[in-house]
């Protein structure tokens, strides 16, 4: 059994430190924490992350926007919007984030590991080409793609977001093209108020942006079938040779900011149907990269479930598995409205 990579660094706490904020450092402790989990040890082999370069940034977004986040160093506090801020240390944070990244996709791509989590901060789903929004400073997963393009030559990469809310930056830096195909599942109008049904993408991107918005109240075996009846086959018939993961940790039903009702038990759940895809499609290479989540609790057992599931260390019922693969997609009214928008674009949801 392969070890499973692990990106981690105690820089990442220095983002808004002494500040009272939702995206607190308090956060990252919370999932260091379940890395020392005992039913984890020495399944896990961890990554020394580097800085990103101000030219790998620059893959996704503007110098202008660049420079604006690098002037925030060693000032005491920088406003983006009413949500994103900047501490001393916070445009060196965050491009650690981005190059912690790279160094985990770079085991994965020497064979040292099929599996990883990156155990970063802050989140970067809604950090957009040209500004901060959400929290996010850069768009780490979006950069991660590109560098698998640039570096590794990756041809085809999917990324599934499956945080409480949208990955509009992420969307928009994917959206004109169909070398990354993106599918993102969240409650819909929460903010950003992006991701309806109708934004499938244009051009050579059309067809290549999946969005799924839903009600409020979803639980874990409504998750775990979006997985199945919707990236399953997604995946296979685009056949990535990775799949990034946007991982929320704001499904779980208590968490400040949120609207759903996934368990700590369906954080197993969606991770064992996460890992089924990638192991039948892309050789069981998968990256989970940390977005939200507001409850230290919630990040705490949300993401030993999760951990559990990467390190074959199962807490899955089996009885949870078959419920989903006997049930059905019209389960989920979004997923039927989304089936027959994209029919013309994936003949597997004809």
């Amino acid at each position: 059994m392969q070890q499973v990579l692990i990106v981690r660094d105690k820089k990442y706490e220095q983002h808004l430190e002494g500040v009272p904020h939702l995206e607190s450092p308090k956060r990252i402790k919370a999932m260091n924490a379940v890395l020392q989990d005992p039913s984890l040890e020495g399944r896990l082999q961890f990554v020394e992350a580097r800085e990103a370069a101000y030219e790998e940034l620059a893959w996704v977004h503007t110098v202008e926007y660049i420079d604006r986040v690098a002037q925030s160093a060693g000032k005491r506090l920088t406003s983006f919007d009413f949500d994103t801020q900047a501490t001393e240390k916070s445009y060196d944070v965050a491009r650690l984030c981005v190059g912690g990244v790279f160094s985990l996709l770079d085991e994965i791509r020497k064979g040292r590991g099929k599996r990883g989590f990156a155990c970063i901060r802050p989140p970067g789903h809604h950090a957009e080409p040209d500004r901060a929004m959400g929290f996010c400073l850069f768009n780490n997963i979006a950069l991660a793609a590109e560098y698998l393009k640039r570096v590794h030559s990756v041809r085809r990469i999917m990324i599934v977001d499956i945080d409480l809310h949208h990955g509009n930056g992420t969307q928009k830096a994917f959206y004109l093209r169909n070398d990354v195909l993106f599918v993102s599942m969240h409650h819909f109008p929460s903010y950003p108020g992006t991701g309806n049904l109708g934004e499938v993408g244009s051009g050579r991107g059309e067809g290549y942006t999946v969005n799924i918005p839903l009600s409020k109240g979803q639980g874990d075996a409504d998750f775990a079938r979006l997985i199945y009846f919707v990236v399953n086959p997604l995946a296979q018939a685009y056949q990535p040779e990775i799949i990034l993961v946007s991982c929320g940790f704001d499904l779980y039903l208590y968490d400040r900011l949120g609207t759903m009702r996934v368990t700590p038990d369906g954080y197993g759940l969606i991770t064992f149907f996460l890992l089924a895809v990638a192991e039948k499609v892309c050789d069981g290479r998968i990256a989970f990269v940390m977005e939200g989540g507001y409850s230290l609790r919630g990040i705490r057992e949300c993401g030993l479930r999760l951990m559990q599931e990467l390190c074959e260390e199962s807490h899955v019922d089996p009885k949870s598995i078959d419920r989903v693969l006997g049930s059905s997609p019209a389960k989920i009214g979004a997923v039927a409205k989304m089936r027959e928008i994209h029919k013309k674009y994936w003949s597997v949801f004809r």
